[in-house]
């Protein structure tokens, strides 16, 4: 179980490959490395969940689901509620802080500022 944990900081270390984010109520969905989907929600103040889908849907089209449609979608659920770990909880919530900043492209605001402030 604690191979989640390495993914995500490696995840974390290449935040660059993060992309396609996007959101609905609940969680924000993005891709990394161009082809492994995830999304990520925080729940209860300081708990996580991390899903992965290995199906062929895109992004678009789980992001979109009806609650009742997601026994119809294969995915695998990590939550810091079974990995009680500090680690797993600061991985977790750093890959969220991320994810958040993607779905914004904060970096790309974050240069521009940057650039015209010189």
């Amino acid at each position: 179980m604690y191979k989640i944990i390495a993914a995500i900081n490696s995840m974390i270390s290449n935040q660059q490959l993060i992309t396609q984010a996007v959101r609905n109520e609940n969680e924000v969905f993005f891709v990394y490395d161009g082809r492994f989907k995830w999304s990520i929600a925080k729940h209860e103040g300081e708990h996580f969940l991390l899903h992965y889908y290995p199906g062929n849907e895109p992004l678009s089209f789980l992001a979109a689901l009806p609650g009742e449609a997601w026994t119809e979608v294969d995915f695998v659920t990590y939550s810091t509620k079974e990995l009680k770990t500090k680690e797993a909880l600061e991985s977790f919530s750093e890959l969220y802080r991320i994810v958040q900043s993607k779905l914004y492209n904060i970096d790309d605001v974050l240069d521009y500022i940057i650039k015209t402030a010189a």
